[in-house]
């Protein structure tokens, strides 16, 4: 059943989902009114009945609500002939003005090669905001068309804002240019400036700082511009490019003076900041030249990233300074999540400097300014320090700890430890669980709702998991993702790629739920995909099935076929080598990391070798799952040395140490998810934490 992967007939879908029905019943067409002839025109266009299909549309199109008829008048941009679609995406866009209608519209008038069509409803676009392609098609129409204003636009678009792929194709394959490496090449100073862009998206950094005099002449000639596209890019070619941080820094500090007053001065005085900073013993002169970029930023974003860099040479400099830089800065700064990146960084050194009082001083003094997430981490930490004698405070102060861990944002993991440390009943257990993803009320969009709710009723999922994404932020219920969740995982028995669109709209509702979780709706977010399959392995070893549904779906969310950038494969993310050893000690010689059954046999092996080897540590099974053994030998003996345990450590304590953050991160989340397929169906809280932590 499990290695079925493609969609079946709408008619068989239809007998495996009993509580669904694709033609629906009248008394559900009634429900959707005229946003029936969509759904129906869907049908039909399965059946290959393409102009009864396109009667529904245009019924719906002209009297469904706002997004059933938005999508009919889409689907008409794929029916007919040439004239027919290209009348179609005209309509299109007269009646819904918005980046991705314009984008639908180019692509149809490309094809059909109505170039001029295509550069008159492309007119003055913002090159900084509009979708890549449809900038890269109105510039392929104006170059078919000869424009005299090609030139002027392709230099806009390449410098108004970070490169992408299509900047790149269409430099690559359309747009003639010199060959720059030739000395007697003649190029104008445009020309050269797009060439040093796509040489920068390419990380060529020699060649664009071995060229930014050349640049920096345009500018100073009044030849070219300087954006602030091109001069955060020549302060990344110094950055990466050059060697010489002191005099870099000298040479940034006088430009910032020189665009005194300017968007420009931003990025000059940061990247003097990071020059000196890179220099080594200039602390003083790094924070100066970001307190300066702190002040002349032109967006809350770019203030909030000079403060992230003067807390970080502080944190270079010595813990006392850090701590006085943060009780500074943290009024100051915008976003408080921001910084929850340069908070998990400085766990660590906190532990392993013995500077361990300071997690009472920073969650206390910090908190109302810095995330709770992160108030809550710090209280969790400074409340375990006290109990294992490592810091200093009673039991009130540690139970006043524990309690705001219980607060910590949507960080699950402080909230289940902070939990079983206060030995809370089951009741306030299952409360606290059921609310950790409870926010701000929104507003909640019908016509949104309709339309994918109409997906499900009316029997294609194959739609929903790309239009939740699109339409997630106007407004969906909570209810209604799980609605949606719950429809697909049950289309998942016939195609598995629902589980993982399942898991991912079930995760979302959950994490912005407006109300209390239910039960089965945090079923949803911890599902037991593939139960035959991990159960049967299971079995073979005596090893709690809550272990491999938390590593599958914190390695791979269930999504049977994805392979990592570094290669690791399948659901349990297997590397091959790896793989190729467990084959050996299976003796099996035939097999694939995207079949369910050997990805999930080799996996649970792996993890019970794993864990028989390492005192039966569930937590230790699972870093060395992730990282290896010996990295986790190493820093099992490193931490113990350094933080000055005089034997082992307690695991959770153990975590903070590690010295990736991303690690860190690793562990948390499957002990987290462990506890949770535990409570969720062994009612089983605290013997599992008890197992994995201490």
């Amino acid at each position: 059943m499990h290695s079925l992967k493609h969609r079946f007939p709408l008619f068989l879908l239809l007998t495996l989902l009993s509580f669904i029905s694709c033609s629906a019943s009248k008394t559900e067409q009634k429900a959707y009114g005229p946003d029936t002839d969509y759904f129906i025109g869907l049908t039909y266009l399965e059946e290959g009945r393409i102009e009864e299909a396109a009667r529904k549309f245009e019924a719906c199109s002209k009297k469904g609500t706002y997004y059933c008829a938005r999508k009919s008048a889409e689907e008409l941009c794929k029916i007919g002939d040439l004239q027919q679609k290209n009348k179609a995406v005209l309509n299109l866009i007269e009646n819904y003005k918005d980046s991705q209608t314009l984008l639908i519209a180019a692509r149809q008038l490309w094809n059909s090669r109505e170039i001029n069509k295509l550069i008159e409803i492309s007119e003055n676009l913002d090159f900084s905001k509009e979708k890549d392609e449809t900038i890269r098609l109105r510039l392929l129409a104006m170059q078919a068309r000869c424009d005299s204003r090609l030139k002027d636009e392709v230099y806009t678009w390449f410098t108004a804002c970070p490169l992408s792929e299509q900047h790149f194709t269409f430099y690559r394959d359309n747009w003639p240019h010199p060959d720059f490496s030739d000395e007697d090449a003649v190029f104008t100073p445009q020309e050269f400036a797009i060439n040093y862009r796509i040489e920068l998206y390419r990380r060529n950094y020699t060649w664009t700082f071995n060229n930014c005099p050349i640049i920096l002449e345009y500018f100073e000639n009044k030849e070219l511009h300087l954006s602030e596209q091109l001069a955060s890019d020549i302060g990344k070619s110094y950055l990466y490019g050059s060697p010489q941080f002191l005099k870099n820094a000298q040479y940034f500090k006088a430009f910032a003076n020189s665009y005194k007053g300017t968007k420009l001065e931003y990025y000059f005085w940061f990247y003097a900041g990071r020059f000196y900073d890179k220099a080594g013993n200039y602390y003083s002169s790094a924070k100066n030249c970001f307190a300066q970029a702190m002040n002349c930023a032109n967006t809350e974003s770019q203030k909030d990233d000079a403060i992230w860099y003067l807390l970080e040479i502080s944190r270079n400099y010595n813990i006392e300074s850090l701590i006085s830089s943060i009780q500074e800065y943290s009024r100051l700064w915008n976003k408080a999540s921001n910084f929850d990146s340069f908070f998990e960084r400085l766990i660590t050194p906190l532990l392993l400097s013995g500077k361990r009082e300071s997690f009472y001083e920073l969650y206390s003094k910090l908190d109302g300014y810095a995330s709770d997430e992160v108030i809550g981490q710090y209280a969790y930490i400074y409340g375990r320090l006290c109990q294992e004698g490592y810091a200093d405070g009673d039991e009130a102060a540690i139970k006043a700890a524990f309690n705001r861990a219980l607060k910590s944002g949507s960080n699950i993991y402080y909230k289940l430890l902070a939990a079983y440390e206060l030995k809370l009943s089951p009741e306030e257990i299952s409360s606290l669980i059921a609310s950790f993803g409870i926010y701000q009320a929104k507003e909640i969009n019908p016509a949104a709702e309709i339309l994918l709710k109409g997906y499900a009723d009316f029997g294609f999922p194959q739609y929903i998991y790309e239009n939740y994404n699109l339409l997630s932020r106007e407004g969906i219920s909570s209810k209604t993702a799980f609605y949606l969740a719950e429809f697909l995982q049950k289309c998942a028995s016939s195609n598995i790629a629902y589980y993982p669109q399942s898991l991912r709209i079930a995760s979302r509702a959950g994490f912005n739920s407006q109300e209390k979780l239910t039960k089965e709706e945090l079923m949803l977010i911890y599902p037991k995909d593939y139960s035959d399959l991990i159960e049967a392995e299971c079995s073979k070893y005596n090893m709690k099935d809550s272990l491999m549904y938390a590593l599958v779906r914190s390695e791979s969310f269930f999504d049977a076929e994805i392979v990592s950038s570094a290669g690791a494969t399948g659901l349990t993310q297997l590397m091959q080598l790896t793989a190729q050893d467990i084959a050996k000690r299976l003796k099996i010689t035939d097999y694939s990391l995207t079949d369910p059954a050997i990805n999930l046999e080799f996996g649970t092996w792996y993890l019970n070798n794993l864990y028989e080897r390492l005192d039966k540590s569930y937590l230790h099974a699972f870093y060395s799952y992730n990282a290896g053994i010996n990295s986790l030998r190493k820093w099992l003996k490193g931490s113990i040395i350094d933080f000055g345990a005089k034997q082992k450590m307690p695991n959770d304590i153990f975590l903070e140490t590690i010295p990736y953050a991303e690690t860190r991160e690793y562990g948390r989340k499957l002990v987290s998810a462990t506890v949770m397929y535990e409570y969720l169906y062994n009612d089983n809280f605290a013997e599992i934490l008890q197992h994995i932590i201490k």
